[in-house]
């Protein structure tokens, strides 16, 4: 399989990093959790940053410049919401690199890798209208490449372009989209980690403490060390508050700045790279995700655990072992039997692990690509070929 490669790097790095943070704090056993701790820390110090700013074109550029300069510890915490930003999109790709190189996106958790892409998608959205808000030139300067490359989709270009930028000109209801999209989308946001969460047995949400305090004086380190700064006043600002969209791109100056975890397909354009082309690959990431799962055969198509119903006790001995919460006891009804419940195994959380059919003394549950006799018989084979 083409990630066995993968999967051998991804151990040697866990390996490495054991030495380092020791196997109890190592964070690459909590690439899935730590993006929620990136996400407090955005919503905290997103709630200071949402108290002064002001989402107008006269003064957006403004309230941001006094965040910055002039607020008692407003440049830390708006460098705290920006590098929790780039570390929880970062850690949002190595969990879904790691979950791909351990094959562990596929049949029963297809739920949690959908979502995830669309989590993925949702966090990319975010961070990119967090830096138009901003406002400033190079603000602008994205706004105008973002709007350009929207236009150029056929048909459904203008419209979609004229919905982001609330009308055909820029105005302050530009800034009140932008502003409603970075504060609304996490919204969804919440409902669609309910998602990612529902189909994982004993999800691990939240890191341990002492990783939590790291990651924290981390970025009150990183914030303190690197302050965040602010790019110049837009153009013709004492006019219009921005500058006037271009028909095309442009010359784009060497001195704007594109964040290549959020605002790569602007820095493609701003490479001349054609419209299209650049529209083509960001549809073709999401797509290409979101179709991987089904590439690959899939072997354990209905292979999922039966119940016997003739031999089953209801004594939930398998509906307690199984650790995907794949079997419920139902009421079996009135079937003849003394016997009360019957196990009822849903096909879709099923993970064919076969712990079930080590829990059932009755033989009443099996998996038909390995029936219990088949199993026993490999064993007493193998037992026997031990004492030769």
């Amino acid at each position: 399989m083409y990630t066995d490669p993968l999967q051998k790097a991804t151990l040697w790095i866990e390996k490495g990093l054991n030495t380092l943070f020791s196997q109890r704090y190592n964070p690459f056993y909590y690439h899935g959790a730590l993006p929620n701790f990136f996400i407090w820390a955005l919503f905290l110090s997103g709630l200071l940053l949402f108290a002064y700013y002001q989402p107008t074109l006269a003064n957006a550029y403004a309230s941001v410049h006094y965040i910055t300069y002039e607020l008692p510890f407003g440049n830390l915490f708006r460098g705290i919401h920006r590098y929790a930003s780039d570390g929880m999109m970062i850690f949002v790709i190595l969990h879904m690199l790691r979950v791909w190189f351990t094959d562990r996106y596929r049949e029963y958790r297809i739920l949690p890798w959908i979502t995830g892409v669309i989590l993925l998608t949702i966090t990319f959205i975010i961070g990119l209208t967090g830096y138009l808000m901003i406002w400033d030139q190079e603000a602008v300067t994205l706004a105008n490449i973002t709007f350009n490359l929207l236009k150029s989709l056929p048909v459904v270009g203008a419209p979609v372009a004229e919905a982001l930028m609330a009308g055909k000109v820029v105005s302050d209801y530009t800034l009140t989209r932008f502003m409603f999209l970075h504060l609304g989308i996490p919204l969804f946001m919440m409902f669609m980690l309910w998602l990612h969460y529902l189909r994982i047995t004993r999800p691990v949400s939240e890191p341990p403490l002492p990783l939590v305090v790291m990651m924290a004086g981390g970025l009150f380190i990183v914030s303190s060390v690197f302050p965040i700064g602010l790019g110049v006043l837009p153009y013709g600002a004492h006019d219009a508050g921005a500058a006037p969209l271009l028909n095309g791109l442009g010359s784009i100056s060497s001195e704007v700045y594109f964040d290549l975890l959020y605002a790569w397909p602007q820095y493609l354009a701003a490479q001349n790279v054609p419209p299209v082309a650049v529209l083509l690959l960001v549809l073709a990431v999401p797509v290409g995700l979101l179709v991987l799962p089904y590439l690959q055969k899939k072997a354990l198509r209905g292979q999922f655990a039966q119940v016997t119903r003739e031999n089953c006790t209801g004594c939930s001995l398998c509906y307690q072992d199984c650790p995907y919460e794949a079997i419920t006891m139902v009421d079996r009804g009135n079937d003849g039997t003394r016997f009360k419940r019957l196990a009822v195994v849903d096909a879709g959380r099923c993970a064919n692990c076969g712990l079930c059919v080590g829990a059932c003394a009755f033989k009443a549950i099996e998996i038909p690509r390995r029936e219990t006799s088949s199993v026993l018989a490999e064993i007493e084979a193998s037992l026997l070929s031990s004492t030769t």
